[in-house]
């Protein structure tokens, strides 16, 4: 009997705590799905319209959320955020990127407008948002496209890409009529479908493509960056040839191979800021391949951009 009375005795403290814990009101959050970024540009003066924006940086009333992937569930790509706000709220989403390919450096993109609205939290309500985004204005804002940078390749007389010396072929057009691993601009397939081509093999076993000089940069803290369709079937090191009294070759960033079509996202501002005496700056494309093996490098949409 004793023992009967300790255990109804423990169930009453536990009943007890328990009440405790749960009594009052509980929050109850609101939910934002957030859509695959959708992104447009005008492709004359930017472009084309390729991007990969992985992430949605959420700010309420001007204050940060959170930064939040767009992850795979069964019913779709999306992140889902819950928030503990109520009614109507000014909310902006910025679209996030991986900077030099590296998912440890999330970045809310520069040059990318934010989606805004006006959203009514609601507890409990599972609310979608479909963000777009396109660029910043070049009329209104200091960002800049460097021409002499930019590269599609539909210039069948004119590729901005230079081979250097140390390269043993040359860079050239190859179209997706001739080629299926070509890109082709899904917005216009009659006009855009030529990419740049490189293949290594036997004794061209490396190559090395670099962009015209690069002056009028801004010298020191502003953003400076290249974005670059690519896919290929060995490993891309992005460099930059420095000119001082000397010329320095700085090795950046390794893009990994990759069967399909990929878009990176490539940060030059450290390496401007940190050589901004230099006489001469070009950035450059370089792979190679051991004896006995080939690889394949298919290059497009290359864009130079910066803020003055």
């Amino acid at each position: 009997m004793k023992s009967l009375r300790y255990i109804f005795l423990f169930g009453i403290v536990i009943l007890l705590f328990s009440c405790k814990k749960f009594s009052g009101s509980q929050e109850i959050p609101a939910y934002l799905r957030i859509e695959p970024w959708t992104f447009t540009t005008n492709y004359e003066i930017e472009g084309a319209a390729t991007h990969a924006i992985t992430d949605a940086w959420l700010y309420i009333d001007g204050n940060l959320h959170g930064c939040y992937e767009m992850k795979n569930h069964d019913d779709g790509k999306y992140a889902i955020i819950p928030v503990l706000e109520k009614g109507e709220h000014n909310i902006q989403i910025y679209p996030g990127v991986k900077m030099n390919g590296i998912s440890a450096t999330r970045i809310q993109y520069p040059f990318y407008r934010p989606y805004k609205r006006v959203h009514n939290f609601v507890e409990g309500d599972i609310a979608t948002i479909n963000p777009a985004t396109r660029y910043y204005s070049t009329d209104s804002t200091s960002m800049r496209f460097k021409a002499s940078a930019c590269e599609d390749f539909e210039d069948v007389n004119n590729i901005k890409l230079d081979s250097t010396a140390n390269s043993k072929t040359r860079i050239k057009q190859v179209s997706h009529r001739e080629d299926p691993n070509a890109w082709m601009d899904p917005l216009d397939t009659l006009n855009r479908y030529r990419s740049g081509y490189i293949h290594l093999a036997d004794s061209i076993n490396i190559f090395e493509v670099a962009s015209k000089e690069l002056v009028g940069l801004p010298s020191v803290g502003n953003y400076i960056l290249l974005e670059m369709d690519y896919k290929c079937s060995s490993d891309v090191l992005i460099g930059m040839y420095i000119t001082t009294t000397q010329v320095m070759d700085k090795e950046l960033y390794y893009l990994k191979a990759t069967n399909t079509w990929k878009k990176a996202y490539i940060n030059f501002s450290p390496t401007v800021t940190e050589n901004f005496n230099a006489t001469s700056l070009k950035f450059y494309l370089r792979g190679s391949v051991s004896n006995g093996n080939t690889a394949d490098y298919y290059f497009d949409n290359l864009k130079l951009i910066y803020i003055e």
